[in-house]
């Protein structure tokens, strides 16, 4: 939260700069200041909570400072944590830096026209454990004003502003909790299924040397770091992962494509790889939905004109040992896989069977009573 309270001192200071442009006997002048923040490292994509955006950037804002400086910087509560050193001076120009406690620091310069009655300033403010951010400052005399009232009010302003950009900050520091355990959840559940999809910016820049998905990769490793290296292991886990059997049975059609596409391999030649390998480990399941060659003698024998449903010890019974494989040769030749050049298919599971029973039973019954009417027809017109 002090990150806050920084910016309403960084204000503060711009108003003290603008008070110094007071050389009449008035009892203060009023000020239009507008402010607007600039926060480099936020992450593509992340967007701020309302409240936040209107505390912290594109406001139009009217402060009355009195001419005596040493009293405006000693009542302001926002700068009993600052100090101001190396202020330079010129009829048209002022610059300083400002440290305060916490390892928060800035750099501020503002111009004025001749007449000192606008101005335009820069401030870049740092901050170690928030980053770098940089303001951007416009401001115009209106006319003269009541100094002491003014800074009551202002200060009760300076309050308020504090509680909604203190709330603006909880509701984004939610925000940012919430898209990391998404996010994390994502990742883990993409390597688990299999789909690169969910790996999001892990997936889309894994190996890729592109400027602009280094740059995001910094940006977040920097800002959500957790996520940064949870989801690039997943990432690695996942391409590991698709080069085995289980893997790359698992991605299967729906993923395998974009897998390896993310992991810069050949689907082709991994897959013949894997058969190689697999019909020398006996992983028939995996022959069975991506190895058509390998498939087609094995089928033959152990599939064709089987079934599931006969009693064990039955000789057309599917062996148990080839269940799997069987299913797996006809799964890949309904998907118009490769293993569709086997002619041979494995015979219908038990609800396929049963389906097929049903579907004779009521194409018989409707022949059946189609013939009974026409015979009742027959007999009433006597023919």
């Amino acid at each position: 939260m002090r990150k806050n309270h920084f910016i309403v001192a960084a204000v503060v200071v711009a108003s003290l700069l603008a008070a110094r442009a007071s050389s009449a006997a008035e009892d203060g002048y009023l000020w239009e200041v507008t402010s607007q923040m600039d926060m480099p490292d936020m992450p593509e994509g992340r967007q701020m909570p309302a409240g936040m955006m209107g505390a912290m950037g594109g406001r139009t804002t009217q402060v009355c400072r009195g001419e005596d400086e040493s009293e405006n910087v000693s009542k302001d509560k926002e700068m009993k944590d600052c100090a101001i050193s190396d202020l330079k001076q010129t009829p048209t120009s002022v610059s300083m830096t400002v440290k305060c406690k916490e390892d928060r620091s800035g750099k501020m310069e503002f111009t004025y026209n001749k007449a000192r009655t606008e101005y335009k300033g820069t401030m870049r403010m740092k901050d170690r454990k928030h980053g770098e951010m940089t303001m951007k400052l416009t401001g115009k005399r209106l006319g003269p004003c009541d100094a002491k009232k003014a800074r009551a009010e202002q200060a009760a302003k300076v309050e308020k502003y504090k509680a909604q950009a203190d709330d603006a900050q909880a509701q984004y520091q939610e925000m940012s909790r919430k898209s990391e355990r998404d996010q994390l959840k994502n990742c883990a559940k993409a390597a688990d299924t299999m789909n690169p999809d969910g790996l999001g910016l892990w997936g889309g820049c894994y190996k890729k040397k592109d400027a602009s998905c280094k740059s995001m990769m910094e940006t977040y490793a920097k800002q959500q770091p957790k996520v940064a290296e949870e989801c690039s292991a997943k990432a690695e886990e996942l391409c590991k992962r698709y080069q085995t059997e289980e893997g790359y049975l698992k991605a299967g059609r729906s993923h395998g494509e974009a897998a390896a596409r993310m992991c810069g391999v050949s689907p082709d030649d991994l897959r013949k790889k894997l058969c190689k390998g697999a019909s020398k480990n006996e992983s028939y399941e995996f022959v069975g939905a991506h190895c058509p060659a390998e498939a087609k003698p094995l089928a033959k024998k152990h599939c064709a004109g089987r079934s599931y449903t006969v009693k064990e010890g039955d000789p057309r019974r599917v062996e148990k040992k080839w269940f799997k494989f069987c299913k797996a040769v006809a799964g890949a030749s309904l998907e118009g896989d490769e293993s569709s050049e086997s002619s041979e298919r494995p015979a219908p599971t038990p609800k396929d069977v049963k389906d097929q029973a049903k579907s004779q039973a009521k194409d018989e019954a409707k022949k059946a009573a189609k013939g009974a009417a026409v015979d009742a027809l027959k007999g009433l017109f006597g023919r």
